[in-house]
Formats: C-alpha cells, sequence, structure tokens
C-alpha cells in the first residue's frame, strides 16, 4: 500500500517536473499556437495571479497575458532587482521563493538627507557576500544588514508592479532564497494589459490613506513608498493584537474587518472603550507618547485585514514632512475623547453595581426544600390518630411541647418572612407551608388539645411522655 502511495506521488511529481519543463521551452521559445496557448492555462491556470486576473480582465487581454509571457531564471542567493534601480519588468512567480527587502529606517533617513548613496549601499552588499554563510538567514542578516525583511512570496505571487506604474526607482530589493523560475511580462505588454487594474488599485490604496489623519499632506509618491514598507497580517476571530504592558512597535491600519479596543478597571471588570472598522488608524497614541500600550486590542471579525507600519518608520515619516508636532495634537484629541468614554463607562458601571436591590437569595433551595419535608414526615394528624395526647393532670412528668407544635402568633408571622425565590421552588414552598397550616388550624380545634383544660400551651406533653408513664406502670 505504502509503496503503491510512493509511486503515486512520484509520477505526479514527474509530471509536474515534465510540465514545467516544457513551460520553460513555450515560454523561451515565444509565439504560442493555440494548443500550446490552452496547455498554459489549462496548466497554470490555477496560479493565484492568474484566478485573480480571469475574474477581472474580458477574456481577450487574459489571453494576452499568457502571448506576452517570457522567461527569467533566478539562482539562489541571487536578486532579482536591487533599491534604487530602474524598473522595467513585471514578474510572475512560476517556481520558487523570494523576499522583499526594504532600507530600514536610519539607512533611509541617512539616504534622504544625502549622508548616504545608493552605490556605498551595494558596494557593502558586495564586500560581505564574499564571506562564507552556514544558511540563507546568516546570509541576510550579514550581507544586507543595512536592510529588513518585511514579506516572503511564493508562487502565484507576483512583484514589480509599482516601479511601472509609479514609473519610479525601485523602492525593495528582491532576493531568491532557492532557485526561481519567473514568467514576467516587459513593460509595454504591462502597460498594454494590466496598467489601468493595477493603477485602479494603487489609486484605492492612496484613498485610503488620505483618510487617515496623521498623513494628511504626504504627497502620493510618499505615501506609495510607505505602503511598500508595511505588513500585512490577518488576525483570526477573537485573538489578541496587542495587550495592556506591552511595547509599542506598530502602527495598524484597518483594511477590512473590526477590532475592538478595551481597557481594565480592575482585575474582574473591562470595558470597551471603541470598535473600529475599515479606514481605522490605532496603536499610535503610545507610539507618539513613547510608552507601552494603554488597551488591549482583539479582533472581533472573520475577514480581517490589517497593514502594519513599525514605530521607526511611522514616526520617520511624520518627522521627515513636519507632521509630528500635528501628530501629537490629534492623539491628545483621540486620547481625551477615550478617557471620556473610559469615565462614562465606568460612572454607569458603578451605579449599575452600588443601585443594586439587595434582597436575599436562597442559593440551594432544593436542600432548604428537603429539609423541610422531612421535619413533618409524620404530619400532625398522623400523630393525633396513633398517639392520643395527654394533659398535666395524668402526666407524670410535666414537659414542655416541642417547638414545632405551638400555634403562637410567632409562628404565624415567620411564614411571610421568607427568602425571596424563584417562581417554581416558591410555588413549591408556599403550598408546603399552606398544608401546614391548615392542618394546625384543624387540630387546634379538635381533641388534639383537651376541651376541659383551660392549662396553658406549655403544660401539654408529646408522645414520649406517654411512652414512659405506661412503662413505669408495668
Amino acid at each position: 500500500m505504502l509503496k503503491s502511495i510512493r509511486r503515486k506521488l512520484q509520477a505526479i511529481t514527474d509530471y509536474e517536473n515534465e510540465n514545467y519543463e516544457i513551460t520553460i521551452e513555450l515560454l523561451k521559445r515565444g509565439d504560442l499556437t493555440k494548443t500550446e496557448l490552452e496547455f498554459m492555462m489549462k496548466n497554470f491556470g490555477n496560479l493565484k495571479f492568474f484566478e485573480e486576473q480571469k475574474s477581472k480582465l474580458p477574456l481577450y487581454l487574459y489571453t494576452q497575458i499568457y502571448k506576452n509571457l517570457n522567461y527569467e531564471n533566478v539562482r539562489a542567493y541571487e536578486s532579482v532587482f536591487n533599491y534604487g534601480d530602474m524598473g522595467s519588468t513585471y514578474y510572475i512567480i512560476l517556481k520558487g521563493e523570494v523576499v522583499v527587502l526594504l532600507p530600514k529606517p536610519q539607512i533611509q533617513e541617512e539616504l534622504l538627507n544625502h549622508r548616504l548613496t545608493v552605490e556605498q549601499i551595494r558596494q557593502r552588499i558586495e564586500n560581505e557576500k564574499r564571506k562564507q554563510f552556514s544558511d540563507f538567514n546568516e546570509y541576510l542578516t550579514i550581507a544586507y544588514q543595512d536592510f529588513i525583511k518585511v514579506r516572503v512570496l511564493k508562487a502565484g505571487d507576483t512583484f514589480g508592479e509599482l516601479a511601472l506604474i509609479t514609473k519610479s526607482k525601485r523602492t525593495a530589493t528582491i532576493i531568491c532564497s532557492v532557485d526561481c523560475h519567473f514568467m514576467t511580462l516587459q513593460k509595454n505588454a504591462f502597460d498594454r494589459i494590466l496598467y489601468e487594474h493595477h493603477n485602479s488599485i494603487h489609486k484605492q490604496q492612496l484613498a485610503f490613506f488620505d483618510n487617515i489623519p496623521y498623513l494628511h499632506g504626504i504627497p502620493d509618491s510618499h505615501l506609495t513608498q510607505l505602503m511598500h514598507q508595511m505588513i500585512e497580517i490577518q488576525p483570526k476571530l477573537n485573538s489578541i493584537i496587542y495587550k495592556e504592558n506591552e511595547e509599542s512597535h506598530s502602527v495598524y491600519f484597518i483594511m477590512t474587518g473590526e477590532v475592538e479596543l478595551s481597557y481594565q478597571i480592575n482585575n474582574r471588570q473591562r470595558i470597551v472603550i471603541s470598535l473600529m472598522t475599515k479606514g481605522a488608524i490605532f496603536g499610535e497614541n503610545e507610539i507618539l507618547k513613547g510608552i507601552k500600550r494603554t488597551q488591549k486590542a482583539t479582533c472581533k471579525s472573520n475577514e480581517t485585514i490589517l497593514m502594519t507600519l513599525s514605530s521607526q518608520q511611522f514616526l520617520m515619516t511624520l518627522e521627515n514632512h513636519n507632521l509630528t508636532t500635528d501628530s501629537s495634537k490629534k492623539s491628545e484629541l483621540k486620547a481625551e475623547r477615550h478617557l471620556k468614554q473610559i469615565l462614562l463607562r465606568r460612572k454607569a458601571t458603578e451605579s449599575l453595581l452600588t443601585n443594586r436591590p439587595q434582597t436575599k437569595t436562597i442559593l440551594n433551595l432544593d436542600s432548604e426544600i428537603t429539609r423541610f419535608c422531612q421535619t413533618r414526615q409524620i404530619s400532625l394528624s398522623n400523630r393525633h390518630i396513633q398517639h392520643p395526647p395527654i394533659t398535666s393532670t395524668n402526666c407524670l412528668i410535666p414537659i414542655e411541647i416541642p417547638n414545632y407544635v405551638k400555634l403562637t402568633s410567632e409562628y404565624q408571622k415567620q411564614s411571610h418572612q421568607l427568602y425571596k425565590l424563584s417562581n417554581t421552588n416558591s410555588n413549591r414552598l408556599r403550598n408546603l407551608l399552606k398544608t401546614e397550616r391548615g392542618e394546625l388550624t384543624q387540630l387546634k380545634g379538635s381533641s388534639y388539645f383537651s376541651n376541659t383544660s383551660q392549662q396553658s400551651p406549655k403544660h401539654f406533653v408529646n408522645i414520649h411522655v406517654e411512652r414512659l408513664r405506661k412503662s413505669r406502670q408495668r
């Protein structure tokens, strides 16, 4: 059984490798026939890029993508393109994996102030590449020490469109972690087939950041670079994004979904400050003040997409565009609104707790009813039938009557001082008391008490005294 599974898997792998080899040959040759075009669409139409374009583009443009594809191969540890290069190619990952690197915030600041050049950075990288490395992570850490890794792209992912849309230089460096095979579109084909679609997406992204008050006044070109520096995360429902007293490392932008901010009053009470939706920003107040997290952020929807920006990049962007002071004022206003929400909700919570009616409740009512029933297992009427009562005239040892047969006003008052109970259980207990009262009332005028005796009830005795008298007579 295991051998047959291995053979099938090997056959599938061989088939895929054969398809890749055929595809590479077709991409190198170009000018696809109708049969070759159908082969390409059948075998690679399930890649992420082609699935997206098939649902958004008309059929004639979708087929034009395949007809204009080229092929490019890059080995592991090599760069596809570098920061600062001119862009002329759009890349679709056919096979392999690449990492996206961005210059660190301090390096970007030095480049912006002309204290460092791109050529100097490239020279540093070339000098470090001459060393020996044990793995790819060590290679990135040493050779690209001026860069940070922001994301990893795999088969079906694309990159390189930003420079083609904005007609600017590359804003990132792409490194292959393994041997990679790419389908590529040159700028002319990209402009003819995909430019309109990607440009509309780019404009929507810029419009999103226009609604962020902290970023007002930043040119579109700088916002585009800022978007490229962000990392996308997709938290699960009810997952915690950050908690109180954690270090403030990032600012969060809500692309889709909902996020709840809450504040801890005490060990048992938490107040919800706000429920934020698409277009909101959170986590910036603590970063602008340079303090730890004062609130808890929780994901509250199934499909939530957040874009995160590091605190260093956020602060550097504000500083470079002289927005730090203005942003601090906006942050203070937002913090005041949150403080008002906290005070109002805390006051409402405390009023509910202090004004709650003080009612006594019986926690274990079933046990109370069981105990009550056990005290009257032999009812008063049965006692009267089995053992007729005696008076003080024929009693040898006077004894007081037990409490459970005393007919005093205090006993009648006790029935009105019951605890407040639930409807069902209170009815059960009320019926039992009603039956008990009825029996006592009936026996009060009967022979249970002597009709001729006008003595106080304290002179009456119970059945135990009668048994004692009989045993002494014997």
